[in-house]
């Protein structure tokens, strides 16, 4: 139909299409595959001491890789944040002190918390629906998880006694004073807790505790919903101009 087809024939409704060199040249790629491997070293890498020297360089790429993916206006602000906080994650086992520590992991979660909100904000302002916004939307959300599960670790480093392990998970994974920011017990609850799964596993036990588990649950369901309504109203906004 005349009017209804771009150049190569292609109806204007239908959705771009999304190619591998598209998801390479994006912005956010780099960032979401550096969070795989964080996940999954934390996951399937047993050994205590490797486990840390994988995470915190993995931690180091990110950080670059936050640095050139956010705009030119805001990377001076994010550069004045990573120095900081890589070095901090760097030297956490220098110290065994309770306030050496809480410091270290409060920097690092404040960094991740920075990177997730300037993340989101970029996909919410994308005026159409490309490779990069939904790539961009797996990184907010993985990133949502792994800021909550470092909250939930600087918590448990404050208030060991803030959550509850099953016998079977204490001897699987183990269950001791946090070492890093990124305790996999932690991030594993995180991410059942934001998708809702709740295996019963772990169980908030203190106030503290239990008001972070509602929030992320509440964040969760909240940032699909608003995702969606998103994305729907930008293809439908595009579908009217065209």
């Amino acid at each position: 139909m005349p009017g209804h087809s771009d150049a190569t024939g292609r109806p204007r409704w239908a959705p771009r299409r999304i190619t591998a060199a598209a998801l390479l040249r994006g912005r956010f790629t780099g960032l979401t595959v550096i969070l795989l491997v964080l996940l999954l070293s934390g996951t399937l890498v047993g050994e205590h001491r490797l486990r840390e020297v994988i995470v915190a360089f993995a931690f180091s790429v990110f950080s670059l890789f936050a640095i050139m993916a956010v705009g030119r206006r805001l990377r001076v602000a994010v550069i004045v944040l990573a120095i900081p906080t890589v070095a901090s994650h760097w030297t956490l086992q220098l110290s065994q002190s309770v306030a050496f520590r809480a410091l270290g992991f409060t920097l690092v979660s404040s960094f991740l918390v920075f990177v997730t909100f300037i993340i989101l904000i970029t996909v919410f302002r994308d005026e159409t629906v490309t490779a990069d916004t939904i790539v961009g939307s797996i990184c907010a959300y993985l990133l949502l998880a792994i800021s909550w599960g470092s909250w939930y670790t600087l918590l448990v480093l404050l208030s060991p006694d803030a959550f509850s392990v099953s016998p079977g998970l204490v001897a699987a994974a183990g269950w001791h004073a946090p070492q890093s920011v990124f305790m996999p017990l932690m991030e594993y609850y995180s991410f059942t807790t934001l998708t809702t799964l709740g295996y019963g596993d772990i169980t908030p036990i203190t106030a503290g505790a239990r008001l972070l588990s509602v929030l992320e649950g509440i964040t969760g369901q909240l940032y699909l919903a608003i995702l969606i309504a998103r994305l729907v109203g930008m293809h439908s906004a595009r579908l009217m101009k065209e």
